[in-house]
């Protein structure tokens, strides 16, 4: 399935940006769950919104990709990471109803993404609404029925397994009063 690129400007190695917008990654071998079973693991805490892309053909598919903090991994996905090296997190969204994004919420072509805040989802009937919030109060929403898909890679195109059993929550956050 083929991808477009929403943002005005990919800011993710041309291999992974290839990779999305042709339709070529190993989804087959993501984690499918819901986002409430993923928080419960894992966090976009100080994370970055690289880019967001919606299919061609149906838009009814979106991927969105992050440049994933790994402070916040637990300790059986952070000891597949190499120390200082990026970790890109995609997320699949299949069946997306909607999405906005404030103006600011993606990269413009002179300046970084911004660290997310928070992320925050409610699951009303058979609907998700998943709302990031980056640090200069920029909102992406996506609302959507049906599964979505994490996929973790590495610099070098490795593959990160996110199925850990063993780990049971994300490490807390403190942001200060």
């Amino acid at each position: 399935m083929t991808m477009v690129f929403v943002s005005t400007k990919p800011t993710l190695p041309r291999w992974l940006c290839e990779k999305i917008l042709i339709g070529h990654l190993p989804w087959q071998q993501s984690l499918c769950q819901s986002y409430s079973d993923f928080n419960h693991v894992y966090t976009l805490h100080d994370s970055y919104l690289l880019g967001t892309y919606q299919s061609a053909e149906t838009y009814g598919e979106t991927v969105l990709c992050f440049l994933w903090d790994t402070l916040w991994l637990p300790e059986a996905a952070s000891c597949q990471v190499k120390q200082n090296e990026p970790l890109f997190l995609l997320i699949k969204v299949t069946k997306t109803l909607g999405i906005v994004l404030s103006e600011g919420t993606l990269p413009k072509p002179d300046k970084q993404p911004r660290r997310i805040l928070k992320a925050e989802h409610v699951e009303v009937d058979d609907q998700t609404v998943l709302v990031i919030d980056d640090t200069q109060q920029n909102t992406l929403t996506v609302v959507f029925s049906g599964q979505l898909h994490f996929l973790a890679m590495d610099s070098e195109q490795r593959l990160i397994n996110l199925d850990i059993e063993s780990a049971s929550s994300p490490k807390d956050i403190f942001l200060g009063a």
